[in-house]
């Protein structure tokens, strides 16, 4: 699922040129992929984006562009992803027991 395109990441990190574009695009492809991972459902190839959900996976891709190895969050634990990111994905997560 393409939550996010590498035209609206470029423009949220504020990229204006292409020189960067295949980076930019793997972690585009990583974030998509970890936020379709982690909602565990089958959404429609028509289904559009809540804008909390993009934001979300924007704030990931951001995080991995900006911090490329594991990041410190705090207290000396380390984040693979920002705070908050998790809580807004988590609300569209199919749970399954």
């Amino acid at each position: 699922m393409e939550l996010i395109t590498l035209e609206t990441f470029k423009s949220h990190v504020r990229i204006d040129d292409s020189d960067e574009d295949p980076a930019a695009a793997v972690k585009v492809a990583a974030a998509n992929a970890y936020v379709s991972s982690f909602l565990a459902a089958d959404l429609p190839i028509d289904w559009e984006a809540p804008a909390d959900l993009v934001q979300a996976t924007l704030m990931i891709a951001a995080h991995w562009w900006e911090s490329r190895e594991t990041a410190l969050a705090f207290a000396g634990t380390f984040a693979e992803i920002p705070i908050g990111a998790g809580d807004v994905i988590a609300n569209y997560r199919e749970w399954q027991f």
